[in-house]
């Protein structure tokens, strides 16, 4: 399970991750007080659609654009946590629909955009043991500064101090730019990905990055809005969190007990059951409109993706899309791409609806497109389980 000697020593020596475990606090603290609920407090409804095309489109173009050139990425992820700062800082310079609405998750997105177009480049460059282990050492970090972020939350809210949140996470991106870059990680090749990105072995990796992010996409953002509406979302991060522990600790068990491989085709299969049962529990609770069952639901999603699916999409996807050719970040753009192309579809579709209406749907209508398009992507991750599992890398 959990060594505490193995963590110490990544910490020494991977500074990349201990900045990881900054921003990924951050990113929650802005999330969760400054982004998508300022943009609810701001516009409603009409908010989020906002900031959900603001951020997703600039997260897309900002990848593409960073990942031209080596040098442009590494120096885009370098000053990333600047964007953080400034998302932080900029609604006590100018409080106002505008400020929550397109320049915050335009900040956001950009963020994210630079920063995890090199950030795995960089992790598989300067692993100083295999893949698996290197990408268990990063779930590892990914659920210890989830906790970490969620008690965060949790605590402003309790002390009723969250209108701090952002000056707090803007000091905190400022803690994670001036880590220092080591060396090895300045140095580092992170054009590691294929060029022909239409081969069959890149095909079968870009299955899972796209239904992944599908499915994390569309549950996430439903969530986010049903929970906005509900009152608020401090406690349901802390809920997350929880529900995100319980699926890496299934993970640990399935691989303490089995083989690698026979303990990835568990993981996957029974991570994807998570899924597919918390969005179909979804899906009912938005046709009988009961928003709390969703939330409860949702949780029961995100232990399966979060938990258990995305380690094994970061390691096989990124091994089937390697290679030589030089790309940078192909398995984030890919997925950047995707959650694009959903948003844009989903808003071409709705607009016609509105227009015949004359006003907007209900929400429960809205949402539930999007939640049966996650369930199919669900039955599809099932469905290349063998293909995509027993495929054999060098790890």
């Amino acid at each position: 399970m959990l060594n505490i000697p193995e963590l110490a020593g990544c910490c020494v020596s991977n500074g990349e991750q201990i900045r990881r475990v900054v921003i990924r606090v951050v990113t929650s603290l802005l999330n969760l007080i400054i982004g998508p609920a300022g943009a609810w407090a701001a516009l409603g409804l009409e908010g989020i659609a906002g900031y959900i095309f603001v951020h997703t489109m600039t997260r897309w173009i900002v990848a593409e654009m960073a990942s031209r050139r080596e040098s442009t990425s590494k120096r885009g992820y370098r000053l990333s946590p600047i964007l953080l700062l400034s998302a932080g800082m900029m609604p006590f310079y100018w409080d106002s629909w505008e400020s929550y609405v397109i320049v915050v998750p335009l900040l956001l997105g950009s963020f994210e955009g630079a920063f995890w177009s090199a950030f795995h480049g960089i992790r598989k460059s300067t692993k100083d043991k295999g893949e698996r282990a290197s990408v268990r050492r990063f779930q590892l970090f990914e659920v210890l500064s989830t906790i970490i972020a969620a008690l965060s939350v949790i605590a402003l809210k309790y002390m009723e101090v969250a209108e701090y949140g952002g000056a707090m996470g803007s000091a905190l991106a400022l803690v994670a730019f001036l880590i220092p870059m080591n060396e090895s990680a300045k140095n580092a090749s992170i054009g590691l990905s294929t060029s022909d990105v239409w081969s069959e072995r890149a095909t079968l990796g870009r299955i899972p990055t796209s239904s992944l992010g599908t499915i994390s996409f569309l549950s996430i953002w439903s969530m986010r809005v049903i929970s906005l509406e509900a009152g608020g979302i401090a406690l349901l991060g802390g809920m997350v969190a929880a529900s995100r522990v319980v699926g890496f600790t299934i993970s640990e068990i399935n691989q303490s007990r089995q083989t690698a491989e026979d303990a990835d085709i568990r993981n996957w299969k029974v991570g994807n059951y998570f899924a597919l049962c918390g969005i179909l529990l979804m899906m009912a609770s938005l046709v009988y409109s009961h928003h709390t069952y969703f939330l409860l639901a949702y949780l029961l999603c995100t232990c399966g993706t979060s938990g258990l699916l995305y380690p094994l999409e970061v390691l096989k996807a990124g091994q089937l899309l390697s290679g030589d050719g030089g790309n940078i970040g192909l398995r984030e753009r890919i997925k950047f791409a995707v959650q694009a192309k959903i948003m844009l579809l989903y808003f071409t579709s709705l607009a016609p609806v509105i227009l015949y209406l004359g006003e907007v749907p209900q929400l429960d209508q809205v949402l539930l497109p999007g939640i049966i398009l996650a369930s199919m992507c669900c039955l599809l991750n099932l469905r290349i389980t063998e293909e995509l599992m027993t495929t054999r890398q060098s790890a």
